[in-house]
């Protein structure tokens, strides 16, 4: 007989003021505060404390804002086995973790502990490396009949204490959504069905190998859900132009009950032309005054994102995509661009580059890369390698930033790893300088990660309500990806996102860049000699 898994209604518990002040005074000892509505969370504030519940999901973000992800802070910390301890008490205290009776279906497992880390080089010297605060992280698995466990995955049922000096609570996450009813059961996919069904989805790729492993499907907490429910997750690696890329983690339904991706049309094919941007000549500068809040009136802000989806077995980045221009747009943002799949153009990032991605502000990638690069499609080629980006800031000194770009998301499986993190992943400082000819922040992960529908939407609604652009990515990727995903070295086990900034000595860094319109921006990055890269455990 074939196996029933069973699936879980769930109910996500509205947001309070009431719930909003227990949790202020358990966290952070908050007695005076004022109460926001943000979107559709709900936001207590003290000082510089902040405790956002998310009135969608019922889940919680709690931060002290001067202390979390600060590169100045020197803080002392305490040993893992404190760290813990510490976490396991607030988490209990705060009733942040759920809990379960010996007959119910989940139990709660520890899974990692994590770090905020950055490394900073000034011109050629050795990295500095300061790490900025400890993490204990903790999962929900799923209890089935046979004895088997199985993981939550997709950005549900995770749990994150972030201590920083003297173990002291400075950040705080995490959302589960409570079983409402009696569980339904639906059979599950034998694995030849199930091997089908990711060959069906990747039919475009050249696949150099896979895995797979089940799990069950607990939405991130800007999204609804009604239904806990199994999938098989695969793990790939892909040829590209003879380089092997491993794949967003894809996620396929385990049972009958599903859901299945639906396919999406493809976009019309662009014209094969090559768009020359108009210019006096190589080294007569930009042909346009840069955007800055003085001359928006006139020149507005500007965003583009380029994506690869379907061709690449991705059923989430059309949306995610979407997501992120849709919120830029709704912000009175011009959209350049929006190219996926074969007409997301290698050229557009570098031959072409100050009429596509050098003339917009913001662009954001989703698809498939490696610490090396990432995917994109012909012409020119099908890969963009950072040594075709340039060697060092300013060389060839005609790429990101020299027109106009400030600010580049990478939501895909790098480009930031680093030895520091992984071994095996290099140096991201020398690998990636050469991205910076004006360009103030690289954001990416230096791991694996899931394909989703999420990240381009949350970067953009908590950037919007004035939260720094690399705490706005930050946020939405420990909201989404999970702290840890089986791989090896360089790209696992743990999963970590990251921010590349560069300065020069004694100017504004871009660390606490805002998007234009909602807080400060630094000036261009003009002769920087100073690298950052900047990571934190999702």
């Amino acid at each position: 007989m074939a196996m029933q898994l069973p699936i879980f209604p769930v109910r996500s518990d509205p947001a309070s003021p009431a719930r909003l002040m227990e949790l202020g005074q358990t966290l952070f000892d908050i007695e005076d505060h004022r109460i926001e509505k943000a979107d559709r969370r709900l936001l207590l504030r003290s000082g510089s404390h902040v405790v956002d519940m998310n009135g969608l999901s019922g889940g919680v973000w709690a931060a002290d804002e001067a202390q979390l992800w600060n590169p100045e802070r020197k803080p002392q910390l305490v040993d893992e086995e404190r760290a813990r301890a510490v976490a396991e008490d607030v988490l209990s205290r705060s009733a942040l973790l759920p809990t379960f009776g010996k007959k119910d279906p989940f139990r709660v497992d520890f899974t990692t502990m994590g770090r905020t880390v950055a490394s900073m080089r000034t011109g050629k010297g050795s990295p500095k490396v300061r790490t900025l605060d400890i993490q204990a992280n903790f999962g929900v698995k799923v209890l089935l009949g046979d004895g088997d466990e199985v993981p939550v995955v997709g950005g549900g049922g995770e749990f994150n204490v972030i201590l920083g000096d003297a173990g002291r609570v400075i950040g705080a996450s995490g959302v589960w959504r409570p079983v409402a009813g009696r569980p339904l059961y639906s059979r599950m996919l034998d694995q030849d069905e199930a091997d089908r069904a990711f060959f069906e989805q990747t039919k475009e790729l050249k696949i150099d190998s896979f895995e797979s492993f089940l799990a069950y499907y607990a939405a991130p907490t800007p999204s609804t859900q009604t239904m806990l429910y199994p999938v098989r997750v695969y793990r790939a690696s892909a040829v590209f132009d003879d380089t092997v890329v491993p794949l967003r983690l894809i996620t396929l339904p385990a049972t009958e009950f599903g859901p299945f991706p639906k396919p999406e049309p493809r976009q019309k094919p662009r014209p094969k032309r090559d768009p020359r941007p108009p210019t006096n000549g190589p080294d007569e500068g930009p042909t346009q005054p840069r955007r800055t809040l003085a001359n928006a009136a006139f020149n507005p802000f500007e965003a583009g994102t380029s994506w690869i989806g379907e061709s690449g077995g991705l059923s989430g980045s059309k949306k995610n995509a979407k997501g992120f221009v849709d919120g830029l747009a709704a912000d009175g943002w011009l959209v350049n661009f929006n190219w996926g799949d074969a007409n997301a153009w290698e050229s557009d990032w570098r031959a072409n580059d100050d009429t596509y991605v050098d003339n917009a502000d913001f662009v954001f990638y989703t698809g498939h890369a490696n610490k090396d690069g990432w995917v994109l499609a012909t012409p020119n080629d099908s890969f963009l390698h950072f040594n075709e980006i340039g060697s060092s800031p300013g060389n060839p000194g005609d790429l990101w930033g020299q027109q106009d770009l400030e600010w580049v998301i990478v939501a895909a499986c790098g480009p930031l790893q680093d030895e520091l993190l992984s071994p095996g992943g290099g140096n991201v400082l020398s690998r990636w300088d050469g991205a910076f000819d004006g360009l103030h922040t690289l954001m990416g992960y230096g791991a694996i990660t899931f394909d989703n529908e999420d990240e381009g939407k949350s970067v953009v609604t908590y950037a919007k309500s004035g939260t720094p652009l690399i705490d706005a990515w930050f946020r939405a990727a420990k909201e989404i990806q999970p702290s840890t995903n089986g791989e090896s070295a360089p790209n696992g086990p743990t999963v970590w996102v990251g921010a590349m900034y560069v300065y020069k000595s004694g100017t504004t860094s871009p660390r606490n860049d805002h998007l234009w319109g909602h807080g400060s921006v630094a000036a261009d990055p003009v002769a920087p000699n100073v690298q950052v890269c900047m990571w934190t455990t999702c």
